[in-house]
């Protein structure tokens, strides 16, 4: 279970009418640089390997005790996991994080040769790397070491080029509820990487430019453009439900980009 419920019925909405002693879904969001808190609790008689796409977690505490070092116990000490597997009987928590560092290439796709604002957004490293000066700035939190660095040899629209990688037309793609329509993140990132944001003056979105793709089931292609990981059980018998994939014990875990506000009210 995954907040009380298994997948897919963990992708409903909070407080679903079919669920009421369930009210969490499994799909928490969050900003990069923010931190998420993981409650893991092994019940029952079995090991469940849960496994957290996008970044291993910091442990914090076992069975509500802060793992402290020994030699500075003002100090957490906890272990970054790969898989936090719930043992019979034993609790955990663990801090999650996401901020793009590692990729090696520019995740919200800025273009220093762009006439659009957003592509030509500048990033100043703090003492750790990150872009925190401008707290309100669509790429705060930014890893400024991959800044302006390209994804795509030849991309198709407005983002940097020169890259290692050569994507498939978006055009060739089925377009499902999890597909952002480009590899980048924020509110205009699929209409410039695929094709011509709003402003790109003529011949900057290369020689002939494509048809966006439509975005998401939920999400026009000219907003906001977040990353989903996949969060599940490492036992595959556990990610079906009846036999079905995908199942049981499964969730997504969102990062959106930072004008996409998130709803904490409930």
């Amino acid at each position: 279970m995954i907040n009380g419920r298994s997948m897919p019925d963990d992708m409903d909405p909070n407080y679903a009418a079919e669920y009421p002693h369930q009210p969490y879904n499994g799909n928490p969001h969050m900003h990069p640089g923010e931190q998420v808190l993981l409650r893991i609790i092994g019940q029952g008689r079995w090991q469940h390997p849960f496994h957290e796409h996008g970044n291993h977690v910091r442990i914090l505490g076992r069975d509500g005790n802060l793992i402290l070092s020994q030699s500075d116990t003002t100090q957490l000490a906890g272990p970054l996991l790969f898989t936090t597997t719930t043992t019979p009987g034993l609790a955990m928590d663990g801090i999650f994080y996401w901020t793009a560092k590692g990729l090696n290439w520019d995740a919200y796709g800025h273009n220093p040769k762009s006439n659009d604002p957003l592509a030509k957004l500048t990033c100043t490293p703090d003492t750790n790397g990150y872009n925190t000066g401008a707290p309100t700035a669509i790429n705060y939190y930014e890893w400024c070491q991959d800044h302006e660095k390209p994804l795509q040899v030849a991309p198709f629209g407005d983002v940097a080029g020169g890259g290692p990688a050569t994507l498939p037309d978006p055009n060739l793609f089925t377009n499902g509820a999890w597909y952002g329509g480009s590899p980048y993140l924020g509110p205009n990132a699929t209409m410039r990487a695929t094709g011509c944001a709003a402003g790109s003056p003529a011949g900057s979105c290369g020689a002939t430019g494509t048809t966006p793709p439509s975005g998401t089931i939920a999400n026009s292609p000219s907003s906001e453009a977040g990353f989903a990981f996949m969060w599940h059980s490492h036992n595959e018998r556990e990610i079906t439900t009846n036999n079905i994939f995908p199942g049981g014990m499964m969730m997504m875990m969102l990062v959106d980009s930072r004008e996409f506000v998130i709803d904490e009210s409930n």
